[in-house]
């Protein structure tokens, strides 16, 4: 029963598009999305610092004071932020556990005095964009630049008219203000880096894990910095994702492991998800295990996917994809699942291109991943065959884009061979949304490109030195106010800072 509640709600967590409620401790309950409602609505007005956590001086924060907020359930505005494109999640949390854990702040500083208080969380297109603690119905508080404020409401509702008013409005000013404060030239760049070694001891390969963050201002380089293990983040917070080798009784066993970086009071799904992890495991371990590496490939936002090696069975290698939020089952999840109906038509089709189909060629729709190809995401799939007693493969390409939930942004600013023809040895490359600059990995380097009419200017604006055997696995963009966020999240958890 356990395990079909967690499939119910994780199911329900890929289609929230627009608002998801979530009561209780630590079984929690989800209500179906209802598309004409929105949690917050009507015009508000910044009143009040309440409390500034951060080292912002008051004056400044005090600044935010008397800005407006458009509540609708198609378009929000905040201040000079604004979404033509929310989504909502609701969640009622214990009022102490969330403000410690996530803030490190008591309770009494905002003056609330309840023991659960209700949350609501506002996604721009996968995005974080703000974060509000209801009062009551015409009282809320909003974490804005490492201060909290309260909001009181003026009308009860706006309509979708007045809320694209003000975001035209605002889409002007920061037009006339230039570039030194346009948000589509505030751009960073998460970088997921996988470098291959080999354990002599035992004669297996080993894997390690980075991540680069990049921070460009205006075609100007802001931040530089390296995380020795994947940070990725998601849309209710950053997470932690590793590979864990054990060695037990002869066996050896890697797991891959997400972690979110809040308690899991702060998300009702996690502490399911945990508690079906621990028995799961238990179970796991009282059954024959045998010896599997595995290596990741690819990391997004809701999908990891992996290469299996079966030191058991000849060493042979398969591809799976998993939900991060169902990592525990290593059930994978097949092609029909993420493409449509169409999967296994496009499988076969894939198979055929390599091989002939016979009793000896094992079609499994399950045997897929996400690779880099020319500087795009693309989907892989994988046969494994037996040939003189001997474990082989053969890979092809899947003539399908991968899924928007799977890969958010995947354009070249500049076609691959016009790279290559600026850079010979280039082996990836990464183009910013706003088209920017360009990240060209290379044999031995991530190197940073301004881009000038669509054109790389010759000059690196970095480089930076990377291990031999290394593949990028994971891309995450960030834009307008993002950067600053995910940098911070970046320098927290112990990122070093990169000579440029």
């Amino acid at each position: 029963m356990r395990k079909l509640l967690v499939v119910v709600m994780i199911a329900l967590s890929f289609v929230m598009t627009s608002c998801a409620v979530i009561e209780g401790e630590t079984k929690e309950r989800i209500v179906a999305p209802d598309n004409n409602l929105s949690p917050i609505t009507g015009k508000w007005e910044v009143a009040e610092l309440v409390y500034n956590l951060g080292s912002v001086n008051n004056q400044e924060t005090d600044s935010r004071v008397g800005e407006i907020g458009l509540f609708h359930k198609d378009g929000v505005v905040l201040g000079q932020d604004y979404t033509s494109t929310p989504s909502f999640k609701i969640k009622k949390v214990r009022t102490r556990d969330y403000l410690i854990s996530k803030f490190k702040l008591n309770p009494a500083s905002l003056g609330i005095g309840e023991d659960y208080i209700k949350v609501i969380t506002i996604i721009n297109q996968d995005q974080y964009f703000a974060e509000f603690i209801e009062v009551d119905e015409d009282t809320l508080l909003v974490y804005l630049d490492e201060s909290f404020y309260r909001l009181e409401r003026q009308l009860e509702a706006v309509s979708l008219e007045e809320v694209e008013r003000y975001i035209n409005v605002e889409k002007n000013v920061q037009r006339n203000l230039g570039e030194t404060t346009d948000e589509s030239l505030s751009t960073g760049l998460l970088l997921g880096v996988r470098t291959q070694g080999f354990d002599d001891s035992y004669q297996i390969p080993t894997w390690e894990y980075r991540t680069y963050w990049i921070n460009m201002q205006n075609r100007s380089l802001e931040g530089l910095y390296e995380l020795d293990r994947i940070l990725l983040p998601r849309k209710n917070g950053f997470w932690f994702v590793d590979q864990e080798r054990t060695f037990e009784n002869g066996i050896i066993s890697d797991e891959i492991d997400a972690t979110p970086l809040f308690t899991p009071d702060d998300n009702s799904e996690i502490m399911e998800a945990m508690v079906f992890d621990s028995r799961e495991r238990t179970l796991l371990q009282e059954r024959p295990v045998p010896s599997i590496l595995r290596n990741i490939i690819f990391v997004g936002n809701d999908y990891v996917s992996v290469e299996n090696i079966e030191l058991d069975r000849d060493e042979r290698r398969s591809l799976h994809i998993y939900a991060i939020d169902n990592l525990s089952e290593q059930k994978p999840i097949k092609l029909s699942d993420l493409v449509g109906e169409t999967g296994r038509d496009l499988f076969l089709e894939g198979v055929r291109s390599v091989t002939a189909v016979d009793e000896n060629i094992m079609i499994n729709e399950e045997n897929v991943g996400l690779v880099r190809n020319n500087g795009y995401w693309t989907l892989k799939g994988r046969i494994n065959y037996k040939e003189n007693e001997k474990e082989l493969y053969r890979d092809f390409n899947i003539k399908a884009i991968p899924p928007k939930e799977m890969v958010s942004y995947d354009e070249l600013a500049i076609p691959w061979d016009a790279v290559k023809l600026t850079v010979p040895d280039v082996q990836d490359v990464f183009s910013s949304p706003n088209n920017e600059f360009m990240v060209v990995i290379t044999t031995s380097h991530i190197v940073i490109y301004s881009l000038e009419e669509y054109d790389i200017d010759n000059t690196p604006v970095a480089r930076i030195r990377l291990p031999n055997d290394s593949t990028v696995i994971m891309s995450e963009w960030a834009v307008g106010r993002y950067p600053g966020i995910w940098q911070n999240e970046m320098i927290k958890h112990g990122a070093a800072e990169l000579e440029r």
